[in-house]
């Protein structure tokens, strides 16, 4: 049984686990349907640099992208971003970025 009554199927525009185990969880039915949006493009493009305001338009750009496939239907778009003392913490791109990430962060409160 799922929660969502809507007449299309709702759209989660994330390949994110633990944001499909969320509305699982909570008995929304949903379809996840990836954003095929460069984040550091669209974060550049952007010119904003507060983590809230970053993953606000990173959440919008993922819902409007996959929204265009599925115009019927509601997406969610959403993402989170990660700052500390001013410095965003993005995906890393290999191993090296993330253990400069990890020490960055460790003991950290």
């Amino acid at each position: 049984m799922t929660l969502w009554r809507g007449p299309n199927p709702l759209i989660l525009a994330s390949r994110s686990h633990a944001r499909q185990m969320l509305l699982a969880n909570a008995g929304i039915g949903f379809e996840a349907v990836p954003a095929d949006i460069d984040e550091r493009i669209v974060q550049l493009r952007s010119s904003v640099s507060a983590a809230g305001e970053v993953a606000t338009i990173l959440a919008r750009q993922k819902a409007l992208a996959v929204s265009g496939q599925r115009s019927a239907s509601i997406v969610i778009g959403a993402d989170q971003t990660l700052a500390l003392s001013g410095q965003l913490f993005t995906k890393p791109n290999g191993r090296a970025q993330a253990v400069a990430q990890l020490r960055a962060l460790a003991g950290q409160p």
